[in-house]
């Protein structure tokens, strides 16, 4: 746990509920996972729906998206346009300070 969260300090102090949910989920470390979970939903988004039919995000590793793909000939494909399926990935998801989720993709 990155950072602990004081609760003595939060006695007769009024906050919105967004903003401590918030606070709890940074002192925890989830954003990352919840991060995760939205590229597997955004991946159809980003790719399309013809190329999501043959390939499909089957999980995160060290900033590293596993995508198990139909055959080779996907795989090939896949690889050459890597760079800009994690670009899009990236930009669609927004990511806090400018962190790149995704690193690579490996298609297996």
């Amino acid at each position: 746990m990155n950072s602990r969260i004081n609760f003595k300090k939060r006695e007769n102090k009024v906050s919105c509920l967004e903003d401590e949910i918030s606070n709890i989920i940074d002192a925890f470390g989830i954003n990352d996972k919840l991060n995760e979970i939205k590229i597997i939903e955004v991946w159809k988004e980003c790719v399309g729906e013809s190329i999501s039919r043959f390939a499909v995000p089957i999980g995160i590793k060290n900033h590293k998206l596993m995508v198990n793909v139909e055959n080779s000939v996907w795989r090939f494909e896949l690889n050459n346009h890597k760079e800009d399926i994690i670009k899009k990935i990236n930009i669609h998801l927004q990511t806090i300070k400018n962190k790149k989720l995704i690193k690579d993709i490996v298609f297996v």
